[in-house]
């Protein structure tokens, strides 16, 4: 059907005067293609290879502290507080330790993969590890397990071509694991039962329903499908009965902050919950006769975290990210423990285990800082440093970061965070006293947000000298529902003012002035960023945009199998390819139809196993902008895909970022060195634009340099 409607939809599209701009720029692609190395005039390249001067004279922090691996990370207790596992290097790349609780240090690794795993957890008897991992690097996540006696490492999906998820673990059923697997229908997940020990698998439940998402009781009994509606909403069904009957229907609306966290024996689910309330609200539910208890209501922004008393049993406190941490008291007797924990950790931390009655597991968030595990005695009232996660960078200075509140031409406001560089003289506001050159940072997702933890990207551009904006653009999670339907539809229009008032707002306090601008982004935010340099030209010096899509009605259309339980979410809140009205809307919103309109340069960033943005968003974008003489240098990382990169593509990666962005607004630069040496990245096009990315590229003794593999495949 999207094939025969997009010659209907072809022709239309051309009918209309704008268009016939984008006609052009295909035409020139096709007969461009060729021609890579000519992006830019030799007079132009030469310019941009003389100057020298970026170089800093005052130490930078390398990349290999800010962007290398952690050296620990994700802590997790066992079931009976005793021992812990974390991430740390083994064999160059992260794995999995095992150790006491008491000396974490002591740790043994008991995995080798050569990705690192993305997600895992105890068994319920803490015999075995639980792991996730993705092997291929297609997020076809397998279900592996660690036996901890014997160190005996199995692949319990054993098919790399299915994605595996985890349903629930029972303490009743120590050695077994309920998990769903797409292995007859690449759409909808089957469920399993699977021992643990021996791999020996039982399908549990033939997912004749279509749902996309289940909930079981401690029997490992499923109990509640989710069916995807077609206009974005989610039912959930109940199941295990003679007759399926309807539980509830989460509308679009609230659907990005509607989650449960657990089922209780006798039936009771407890969700986060903003069904009938603007900001998510803790509530149960009793699965047999629908009842809704609002336990904890939410007061300035979504409950993202809850903090149940393991003694007691009783809800002690709730958290809220308005734009800087805030717990509520929940019990009277918390306040005394929190008291004490706010005043020895501030308000950004988190509360990641409880082994006992005597001790919390903490994980602080400082600002300008590296994250720390800390013990936390609950009688004496006192903290343990047990590490930091990195502890290479204790010994640098890093930047402040400073919530500000932006307000939009609207009449909404950006919860966002400032990071300037160490040292800058301020005025009264806060804000600097000379004007810098600014980087606004859009975050990917789009439904998720930016936050006051670590962040390397923010201490790293505010110690190269830039000002780096972190902004929550409507659509970000977190805020409200009503902050995230203002998104919809939105794409390069109200989104995209949100930057342009972000940038004016800079301006307007002094931070930086018009002509020393650059927007920076992956995946959603690569296309904002491709968005501010086709759409707005005139206000950006430069962008970088890494694996983000620069045409939305195949971005939709492409979407794998895995993934297509999200679809009615897309086509309800961005648009539908399939409906002639809104195609023509999706390609007015995308990039790849503005390419003539650019004007700064653009540094572009792809990988060739991504399953969500394929490469060809970014081949045909580089193969239009080369035919009309526009600057872009291409990366590609042929073996990465969408999310988790090795530490050593993210320090070639932002290498080269921080050359690109020192020949455009004139910043330091840390010298390449070896950090290209380890990587698999290639230049695709544009090498020359940046000064000294030949030589570092050639001093690696391989081929770096190839030309994309353009088509012309925007409308079949």
């Amino acid at each position: 059907m999207l094939i025969q409607f997009n010659v209907i939809f072809y022709k239309a599209h051309l009918a209309r005067r704008k268009y016939l701009q984008l006609f052009f720029t295909y035409f020139l692609a096709i007969i461009g293609v060729m021609g890579l190395s000519g992006c830019v005039s030799t007079d132009r390249a030469q310019s941009i290879l003389a100057d020298e001067s970026r170089l800093s004279s005052t130490p930078l922090i390398p990349r290999s502290d800010l962007f290398g691996y952690q050296k620990y990370s994700a802590l997790k207790l066992s079931p009976d507080g005793k021992q812990v596992v974390y991430k740390k290097l083994f064999n160059g790349v992260l794995n999995l330790w095992v150790g006491p609780a008491n000396n974490p240090e002591y740790a043994k690794p008991v995995t080798s993969f050569m990705r690192a795993p993305k997600r895992f957890s105890w068994s319920v008897d803490g015999k075995f590890l639980l792991i996730l991992e993705d092997i291929i690097g297609k997020e076809m996540e397998q279900l592996w397990s660690v036996n901890l006696e014997s160190g005996v490492l199995k692949n319990l999906t054993n098919d790399t071509t299915v994605r595996t998820e985890i349903i629930k673990i029972s303490k009743k059923y120590p050695t077994k694991v309920l998990v769903s697997i797409n292995e007859r229908d690449g759409r909808f997940h089957d469920v399993f039962l699977i021992d643990i020990a021996t791999g020996e698998r039982k399908e549990v439940f033939r997912n004749d329903g279509h749902f996309i998402g289940f909930y079981a009781d401690s029997d490992l009994k499923v109990r509640l499908g989710v069916h995807g509606n077609e206009d974005g909403s989610s039912t959930y069904i109940r199941l295990g009965e003679k007759k399926r009957t309807e539980l509830m229907t989460v509308p679009l609306a609230a659907l990005r902050s509607t989650k449960i966290l657990s089922l209780s024996d006798n039936g009771i689910l407890t969700l986060l919950d903003s069904i009938n309330s603007e900001y998510s609200n803790l509530v149960t539910i009793d699965m047999a006769t629908g009842k809704r208890t609002l336990v904890a209501e939410a007061i300035e922004a979504d409950i993202d975290a809850v903090f149940y008393d393991k003694k007691s049993k009783a809800l002690w406190a709730t958290r809220e990210d308005p734009i800087v941490p805030k717990w509520t008291i929940r019990s009277p007797e918390a306040a005394n423990e929190f008291a004490a924990l706010e005043k020895t950790f501030g308000t950004s931390f988190s509360i990641v285990g409880q082994p006992n009655n005597k001790k919390l597991l903490i994980l602080q968030s400082l600002n300008g800082k590296p994250e720390r595990y800390h013990w936390w005695d609950r009688d004496t009232k006192t903290a343990t440093l047990i590490f930091s996660t990195r502890p290479n960078l204790e010994k640098h200075t890093l930047a402040q970061r400073k919530p500000v509140m932006i307000p939009t031409r609207d009449g909404l406001s950006l919860p966002s965070y400032l990071t300037l560089p160490p040292g800058t003289p301020l005025n009264a506001e806060g804000f600097p006293v000379k004007a810098i050159p600014l980087v606004v940072i859009i975050h990917g997702g789009l439904w998720l947000r930016s936050n006051l933890r670590f962040n390397d990207v923010n201490y790293w551009l505010a110690d190269r000298g830039y000002a780096a904006l972190s902004i929550n653009y409507r659509g970000s999670v977190g805020f409200g529902k009503s902050f995230t339907s203002a998104a919809d539809k939105q794409w390069a229009g109200d989104m995209h003012n949100d930057v342009i008032d972000s940038v004016d707002w800079a301006i307007e306090k002094g931070i930086t002035v018009r002509d020393k601008v650059a927007s920076y982004g992956r995946s959603y935010g690569g296309y904002a960023s491709l968005t501010s340099l086709t759409f707005t030209p005139d206000r950006f010096q430069c962008s970088v945009a890494m694996v983000g899509p620069s045409n939305l009605q195949r971005l939709i259309a492409d979407m794998p199998d895995w993934w297509r339980y999200q679809y009615p979410q897309w086509v309800n809140r961005v648009g539908d390819p399939n409906d002639p009205e809104s195609a023509i809307d999706l390609m007015d919103r995308s990039p790849i139809t503005r390419v003539a309109d650019i004007e700064g340069r653009l540094l572009l960033m792809a990988t060739g196993d991504d399953p969500r943005v394929l490469m060809r968003q970014s081949e045909s974008l580089v193969g239009a902008m080369d035919a009309l003489g526009k600057p872009v240098t291409y990366l590609l990382y042929e073996k990465e895909g969408h999310n988790a990169y090795p530490a050593e593509v993210v320090i070639s990666l932002r290498a080269v970022t921080e050359h690109f962005l020192a020949d455009c607004l004139g910043n330091a630069a840390e010298p390449f060195g070896s950090d290209l040496e380890r990587s698999d990245m290639e230049v695709k096009a544009g090498g020359h634009l940046i000064k000294g990315l030949p030589e570092a590229l050639k001093a690696t003794g391989e081929k770096r340099f190839s030309k994309p593999h353009i088509s012309n495949d925007i409308y079949n």
